[in-house]
Order: C-alpha cells, then structure tokens, then sequence
C-alpha cells in the first residue's frame, strides 16, 4: 500500500514540475490565471476588420415599389432617301409611332459595403472602438421577368428596344426609392446595427459614425 501511495506522489510531483517548466517557457498560463475571469477581448484592429468584412454587404433597408414607365418611338419616314419625296411631289410619308408602356414591381436594397472598411476606419483600444462605416448606397435593385407587365403597346417591339424601356424603369424605381430617403434610413440602421454588434462582441465603449455624404 505504501508503494503505491509513493508512486502516485512521484506522480503528482512530476505533472508539477512539467506544467512549472512550460510557465516558465510561456506555454502555459499562471496558476493565478487559470481561476482569474477576463474580459472579452478583441486583440487589434485587424481581427476587427476581418471579422467585419466576413458580413460583406450589411442590408438595412429593402424598399417594395410599383413604377410604370412610358416609351414612344416616332415613326420614320417610309423613304430611304429624304430627297424623294421632293423630287417626287409626295408627302414625306412616315410610319407610325409605336407606344409602349410597362408596370414594374420591384425591391431595392440598400445599405453599407463592409469589405470597403479598413484599418484606417476603425480604432481599438482596449475596451473601447469607434468605427467610420461607408456611406450607405443602393446595394440591389431586383425586378424579376414575371414582374413586368405590359399595359400598353402599338407597334412592333424588338427585343433590344423593349430591355431599353426595361431599363429605364429600373432607373425610375431606384430614383423613386431615393425620392422616399431610403439612403437616409439605411444610415441610421446602419449604425445602430453595428453598435449593437461590436457592444455584444465585448467592447464596453462604442462610436459608430457614417462618411460624410450628401444625398
């Protein structure tokens, strides 16, 4: 019994003396250390802005609009030649206008690009970080095929003519949505978005600001 009660005690005193020569050799923390609680940490910038950047695009705002655009083509003249029907003495005959007017549904989103964010942006200090996020921008604006639909049309319409006028009711939704201060509203989800993210990452002292920007 008392052979054994040694050996474990040899045991016991070789263990310590392992985990006395790793703390002198930093591979292991204090004794102290290891009961002592610690606050969250973010050790420096960069783990910041990777962790920041890992989000990618932050969408704050999508805004639902219905927009209905208009397109007119003149007709041109039925002669090649605009000599003709003066040598000729005939009207400048034309052919006729061609109208064609689409109503489009459609989402933008808007919001901040953070894999623009760099260490120039954000400051750590201890527990405290202020951050300068990009100024927020449309992100997206989704209309898809079976959200348009014809109201209108006269004439006949190529397919090149017709994602012209597409086009441009794409323009007009995104000026619509602008018109409603949707760059204003992202801003301020914006920020309060990331606030709230790096206080939960631990950071006690917090300041969000937005680049400069006239909308």
């Amino acid at each position: 019994m008392r052979k054994i009660f040694t050996k474990y005690v040899v045991l016991v005193l070789l263990v310590l003396a392992v985990i006395v020569l790793f703390q002198r050799i930093q591979w292991l923390p204090s004794f102290g250390d290891w009961f002592k609680s610690k606050p969250v940490e973010i050790e420096n910038t960069a783990i910041v802005i990777k962790e920041i950047n890992a989000l990618a695009q932050l969408i704050t705002v999508t805004a639902y609009n219905e927009v209905v655009i208009e397109e007119v083509i003149k007709g041109g003249s039925l002669f090649n030649n605009p000599v003709v029907p003066t040598l000729l003495n005939v009207p400048d005959l034309k052919y006729a206008n061609k109208k064609l007017v689409l109503v489009g549904k459609g989402k933008v989103l808007a919001g901040v690009d953070l894999a623009k964010l760099t260490d120039k942006d954000i400051f750590v200090k201890g527990d405290s970080v202020s951050m300068k996020l990009p100024k927020p921008m449309i992100l997206q604006v989704i209309i898809n095929p079976s959200d348009y639909d014809t109201f209108e049309e006269t004439g006949s319409w190529t397919d090149a003519e017709a994602r012209a006028v597409k086009l441009k009711l794409r323009d007009k939704l995104i000026i619509t949505v602008l018109r409603q201060n949707i760059l204003q509203k992202a801003t301020a989800k914006a920020k309060l978005v990331m606030e709230n993210f790096l206080i939960s990452a631990g950071f006690k002292k917090v300041s969000v600001t937005i680049t400069s920007n006239e909308f």
